[in-house]
């Protein structure tokens, strides 16, 4: 899908004598990542001729805008050297010098910054149009996994959170664990394979109360998922042993590890404000379920409430009869 001329439309900073073959692999490994992000179903829709209709030109846009800044993501550390017979050099022809290193991670941080835009603007596009191969692939099924879905929900529901979507795709796996096992107890399991059935099925109706419970189930999903990530954050693990990630690199506002005490209260208050949303999905079904409306957990709140806990005086010294 990438060609030069969408490259050098979309890369407003690429130089105009930079041909396709130079960064060619980059673009064909973009292609791919953008592929499994999408689903074959949209990203072959999206290569069709009936992607290029006034109602899907923005989305096709934003596509080639998402794969191109990727594209140059992967080629922009290898474009300082050349290889030749002589080894590794770095080219510095008589009118141009090489940047600084503060300008190299700025430019890359920037990098960044625009596929994040890209592809966020991307899947708020898609969920406008709503094209008919997207709704009934899997690929829709993959991307409503999980009642929090992007960098950018996660950022409307954690505002520190930010719109990062490396950081979104290392929650997953603890996005997943807090939904399978904390909210599906917390809604009973019946309860939460119902609402989850439907968060996945196109066109689904949902009703005032559904879209309530809902809306305070991904608040909670949100910051429990952050608090159980919140450990290893800061941490990267390889061959060589445990170490703590910090980045100084000459940008200025150099960024490194909080100390001891700032982590902790971040951490307790975190904990303090998943917990108050937890709670807040326990008091709203108290209220509103029925046995028509959300009927297990309606039982379950009836057989909580008519069960008598036995007296326990093990350990007591004196007993008042």
């Amino acid at each position: 899908m990438l060609t030069e001329d969408i490259l050098k439309e979309q890369l407003g900073s690429l130089q105009a004598n930079m041909s396709l073959e130079t960064i060619n692999p980059f673009a064909r490994h973009a292609e791919r990542w953008f592929r499994a992000e999408v689903g074959v179903d949209l990203f072959t829709f999206l290569k069709s001729d009936q992607a290029s209709q006034a109602t899907y030109k923005e989305l096709l846009w934003l596509a080639q805008s998402c794969m191109a800044w990727q594209c140059f993501v992967l080629a922009f550390p290898h474009q300082k050297f050349r290889i030749s017979d002589l080894g590794m050099m770095k080219s510095t022809p008589n009118t141009t010098i090489a940047v600084t290193k503060w300008e190299y991670v700025d430019s890359r941080d920037a990098n960044l910054s625009m596929l994040d835009w890209s592809l966020e603007y991307f899947w708020r596009e898609l969920e406008a149009v709503r094209p008919d191969t997207w709704v009934d692939s899997e690929g829709y099924r993959t991307r409503n996994q999980h009642f929090v879905r992007s960098a950018d929900e996660l950022g409307q529901l954690v505002p520190m959170a930010g719109r990062n979507y490396r950081f979104f795709q290392k929650l997953l796996v603890h996005i997943e664990e807090i939904e399978d096992e904390l909210i599906a107890t917390t809604l009973t399991p019946q309860l939460y394979q119902v609402l989850k059935q439907k968060w996945r099925t196109p066109r689904s109706t949902w009703s005032f109360q559904e879209e309530q419970l809902i809306s305070l189930v991904r608040k909670a999903v949100a910051y429990l998922a952050i608090d159980k990530a919140w450990p290893y954050l800061p941490l990267s693990f390889s061959e060589i042993g445990l170490a703590e990630r910090r980045q100084k690199d000459g940008t200025g506002g150099e960024e490194v590890a909080a100390d001891k005490d700032q982590r902790n209260n971040l951490r307790l208050t975190i904990a303090r404000d998943a917990q108050t949303r937890l709670d807040r999905i326990t008091s709203y079904l108290d209220q509103v379920s029925t046995p028509l409306l959300f009927p297990s957990y309606y039982q379950r709140l009836q057989t909580s409430s008519t069960t008598v806990v036995a007296d326990d005086f093990t350990n007591t010294a004196h007993v008042i009869l």
